[in-house]
């Protein structure tokens, strides 16, 4: 009888409009909460996870309604009268359910990684652990609806432990504090070391036993149930210690490799090759406005892991392990970093009325968007208005004033540059005049007839340390 019933509850399930709609919605919030950065698979991956939550929080609430309809409206004492007792019932659905879950979760997750693999390029690699943890989940939330449902009367509690695991999720998102026992850890880092998604999965299906067993033991204690209940726990409570202990125990980084794209040197990680094509074509702009010999002088373009540390050591032109497809975010780091390494600007420094920023900023126009100038009080340092603030993932984000990583320029520097790529010629008078433009004493009005342009901007002074 526990079979038949748990095949009429597996049907009844799958037919649910519910579990569906969850899927739907799980799959449309993982593709837009992807869609702003270039797929990282280690990434997608988890974000997957984290979108299958949406589909673990309705086979919570179903299984929740299943185990519990015989215990509403009078349904004990019709029931009473058929041979299948409440115990079978429960059997059936705590075998239904979890099972239910795991396909949904299963071809939400397939569909989303099939989805972002296709459409590429993609870094890094999928963790299958991760990915069978989301379905894992499910199987552990209908775990739960079917226990709570057994040992409550109250319909409100599963939308109430919804929201407490939600609350604890996002209070720790990096899983600092026994991350290993929460559901799911939201945010990952390259420098954290692997995921010890292992672990991790043995503690969700031992934990969905557990819930399993829980629900049965409302029936009456039996040596099964016991026993199930009690092996779980004794491989629930080490996998979790186990994933505590190995979560951001750090790892020595993978060694670089180097590839040469149209005369650029890059040196990513393994598993970043695949986006070296991304950031090539990103320069291309610039680099095709220079003199030849003028591109001998990019240093090798290395990707680094956006730690506190490299946030605020960053030296030279730099991609990251992390890449926004808003090109006004990494690529307009990238760009003007290149521009200022290849018309001779320092790092940092007061450029405000020189040739050499207004061609940088041209530079960087021809290649993605050219900004506004930051206003006064970014370069003095009172303000909070940057123009580039650019999100590193789990490690908060970068504030750089201007396109040029902190090298000052003004509104003129910016409106002459914009002049300048309005010309079909600009290019070409550009590599024409390139040592006058780019020697230190060349200011924009000596600059303006050599790239013919009329003087229309005044150079105002830009606040210099």
């Amino acid at each position: 009888m526990t079979g038949s019933l748990a095949l009429f509850e597996a049907r009844r399930l799958l037919r649910s409009p519910v579990l569906w709609g969850a899927a739907v919605l799980a799959l449309a919030a993982a593709v837009a909460g992807g869609s702003a950065w270039l797929p990282d698979m280690t990434m997608v991956t988890i974000g997957s996870v984290t979108a299958s939550t949406i589909v673990g929080a309705a086979i919570m609430i179903s299984a929740n309604l299943a185990a519990g309809r015989d215990r509403r409206h009078g349904l004990p004492e019709t029931l009473g009268a058929l041979p299948g007792r409440a115990v079978t019932r429960t059997r059936a659905v705590v075998l239904a359910a979890p099972a239910v879950g795991a396909l949904v979760a299963a071809v939400m997750i397939a569909a989303h990684l099939g989805y972002v693999w296709a459409t590429g390029p993609v870094a890094g690699r999928i963790d299958v652990y991760e990915a069978l943890g989301g379905v894992a989940l499910a199987m552990l939330a209908a775990g739960v609806g079917a226990a709570l449902a057994r040992w409550t009367p109250w319909l409100v509690m599963p939308p109430l432990l919804i929201c407490l695991l939600a609350f604890a999720v996002a209070v720790n998102p990096r899983g600092e504090y026994a991350g290993g026992f929460l559901p799911l850890v939201m945010n990952h880092s390259l420098e954290w070391g692997p995921r010890p998604s292992r672990q991790h999965l043995a503690y969700l299906v031992a934990v969905g036993v557990v819930l399993a067993a829980a629900a049965l033991l409302r029936h009456g204690l039996r040596p099964v149930r016991a026993v199930a209940l009690l092996a779980a726990l004794a491989v629930a409570v080490p996998a979790g210690m186990a994933a505590t202990a190995s979560a951001r125990s750090g790892t020595k980084l993978p060694a670089q490799v180097c590839r040469t794209y149209e005369g650029v040197s890059y040196c990513v990680y393994p598993d970043y090759v695949a986006w070296i094509p991304v950031w090539g074509r990103a320069l291309h702009p610039v680099l095709s406005a220079v003199p030849e010999r003028v591109r001998a002088r990019i240093p090798v373009v290395r990707q680094r892991v956006p730690t506190l540390r490299a946030l605020s050591e960053v030296e030279g032109p730099a991609t990251w392990t992390v890449w926004s497809t808003d090109p006004a975010q990494h690529q307009a780091l990238l760009l003007g970093e290149v521009a200022g390494t290849l018309t001779g600007l320092n790092t940092a420094g007061c450029h405000a009325g020189r040739a050499q920023a207004m061609v940088a900023l041209y530079l960087v126009g021809r290649a993605g968007p050219l900004l506004d100038a930051p206003p006064p009080e970014a370069w003095e340092g009172r303000g909070d208005r940057y123009v580039v603030e650019v999100p590193m993932g789990a490690n908060g984000s970068l504030a750089v004033p201007g396109q040029l990583h902190g090298s000052r320029y003004g509104a003129a520097e910016v409106g002459y540059a914009r002049r300048l790529l309005e010309r079909p010629d600009a290019a070409e008078r550009v590599r024409a005049h390139w040592d006058a433009l780019t020697a230190p004493g060349t200011t924009i009005e000596q600059a303006l007839p050599l790239l013919g342009l009329r003087e229309e901007f005044p150079v105002k002074e830009v606040p210099c340390p």
